[in-house]
């Protein structure tokens, strides 16, 4: 897709991914309507490739990634207009957190509510030293309406998650990576996106078979070995060592060199 953007966000094609840039720094970057458009766009152009780019979602402004939904804009709507927008919302996260490339949510400031859910639905996260996360719904009468009752328990486990939730607490960077909600603290020194997409390279330029191989295997893994787990990766480790990218890869190992990678 080309570069695209809107008074809500902002969408730049760059050759190693797209980043898409909520820019509402004076609204704390709060999900409006149009930022969901957006988003589904970049997930429509990125599900449509052949290569192996990924997305990263970052904020503009220093005090927020996102505050969550916008409060302003849901005052404006019926009661069926706002479970339309949560119900739209939900799925464009859960599509997000399955979609068939790798997202990282680079965060340069709070990531509250839905932003959080936002983030969470990416699959990794990076975020500066000063960072706090919180999922706050329940201190106004709200349960989190983005998927982040599923997402958070699968990420930090139901009784982390809980504490969380029920006190609506902010947790910080150090916090967060411990808890694995975070999986890496960017410097401060260097530009934030310029750190998430040496991240997401870091990964991408391997073989894209064998990415979403893994990320299927991890998928169905619990906290026990399973029979289906075991299956599921017996299926994928003979389906992946036929493809192109493995005898590349092996080839490449024996002659010391850079293997180079078909489907990337």
């Amino acid at each position: 897709m080309s570069s695209s953007a809107s008074t809500d966000f902002r969408c730049e094609e760059r050759p190693e991914c797209l980043i898409f840039t909520l820019t509402r720094p004076q609204r704390l970057n709060a999900i409006t309507a149009e930022i969901l458009n957006g988003l589904e766009q970049c997930i429509d152009a990125l599900e449509n490739q052949t290569g192996n780019r990924g997305l990263i979602i970052t904020g503009a402004g220093e005090r927020a990634f996102c505050a969550g939904t916008d409060l302003f804009e849901r005052d404006k709507l019926s009661e069926a207009q706002r479970a339309a927008k949560s119900d739209r919302a939900r799925d464009l996260l859960v599509r997000l957190h399955r979609a068939p490339f790798l997202s990282i949510a680079a965060l340069n400031g709070l990531a509250y509510g839905g932003g959080l859910e936002l983030a969470m639905a990416c699959t990794f996260r990076m975020a500066l030293p000063h960072v706090e996360c919180s999922l706050p719904e329940v201190k106004i009468g709200l349960i989190p309406a983005y998927a982040g009752t599923q997402l958070l328990p699968a990420i930090v486990g139901p009784s982390r998650a809980l504490d969380m939730m029920l006190t609506g607490r902010p947790v910080s960077s150090e916090e967060a990576i411990n808890a694995g909600l975070l999986n890496r603290i960017a410097t401060a020194d260097t530009p934030l996106t310029d750190q998430a997409i040496d991240y997401l390279t870091s990964m991408t330029q391997y073989s894209k078979v064998a990415i979403n191989a893994i990320r299927d295997c991890a998928a169905v893994a619990g906290s026990r070995l399973s029979e289906h787990g075991l299956a599921v990766e017996k299926d994928h480790v003979v389906r992946v060592g036929k493809s192109e990218d493995a005898r590349e890869g092996v080839a490449a190992f024996r002659e010391k060199r850079k293997p180079t990678f078909k489907h990337r």
